[in-house]
């Protein structure tokens, strides 16, 4: 009896024991399970993360290359403008020129055409009194009437200063500044109320510029304003007035003249020469 119940227990105790190991291998392959989805997920969540990673290092890298574009195709712009404003520059100095020039042609034309209108005062004529008392026919005309008078000479001095004033102009354009200004100087001196006396102060002035001597050259444009307001260069020294006192370091005199410069002339040449200035100003501040 006791040996049955031994048995029998047993027996439980071995069916408890292999209900126990098949729950145990139940939880065990549930739990390896789970954790098979878990890695599965993540390395899923890893592969999306790297594919993000990959689309991002490409956008950047498309990024890197539209501004490289964009910087290339604005310095492509800049050179583009600065070459159209060396254009615009250059074409305008030779308008400037050609004006110039247009001056100089018509002053002997004006100095022969007041010549002409300036009569010589007549002499009294000495009549015999046999011509006093000789009766004058009523209907005869002299054969000088009807006829045009002549024109009276070119005064020699006007031939003189156009050629005193183009060899000044030759040796400023030669580089010969010394003797250019000296000549310059001479004309002024010679024929003050010149039509070009006033351009030739203007030359006088860009000749000490051209040799970086700012503050003469700055006295000498000065001339220009002061003493021949309705000459045609008092724009283009207003201009290298400013330019003048830029150069000196007087920053604040030199912008009021540009702008003076463009209030008084805003269409010519020059104002426009000036505007640019400005802008260079404004931009490296």
């Amino acid at each position: 009896m006791n040996g049955r119940r031994s048995v029998l227990s047993l027996t439980v105790v071995g069916f408890a024991f292999l209900v126990f190991l098949a729950f145990s291998s139940g939880c065990a392959s549930q739990q390896i399970e789970t954790l098979s989805q878990r890695l599965a997920d993540q390395q899923r969540q890893l592969s999306a993360l790297q594919r993000e990673n990959i689309e991002m290092k490409s956008r950047l890298e498309e990024q890197k290359t539209a501004s490289y574009l964009v910087d290339k195709r604005l310095k492509e712009n800049n050179d583009l403008t600065a070459e159209i404003q060396g254009r615009l520059q250059s074409v305008e100095i030779g308008i400037g020129e050609i004006k110039e020039s247009l001056d100089e042609m018509k002053a002997p034309a004006a100095a022969a055409a007041r010549a002409a209108t300036t009569k010589p005062p007549s002499r009294p004529t000495e009549v015999s009194s046999e011509e006093a008392a000789a009766p004058e026919p009523s209907a005869a005309i002299s054969p000088a009437e009807g006829e045009a008078k002549p024109v009276p000479p070119l005064p020699s001095g006007a031939l003189g200063s156009q050629e005193l004033y183009s060899n000044a102009k030759k040796l400023l354009d030669a580089g010969r500044t010394g003797q250019a200004i000296l000549e310059f100087e001479r004309y002024i001196q010679e024929y003050p109320h010149s039509e070009l006396a006033g351009n030739a102060q203007y030359w006088i002035g860009e000749a000490y510029y051209s040799q970086k001597e700012y503050g003469r050259a700055a006295t000498e444009f000065q001339k220009v304003i002061r003493n021949y307001p309705q000459g045609g260069k008092v724009p283009d020294a207003h201009l290298k007035l400013g330019l003048s006192y830029l150069e000196m370091g007087q920053k604040a005199k030199g912008t009021a003249e540009l702008k003076r410069l463009i209030a008084k002339y805003p269409s010519s040449a020059a104002a426009s020469l000036a505007r640019k200035k400005l802008a260079e100003q404004s931009k490296s501040k």
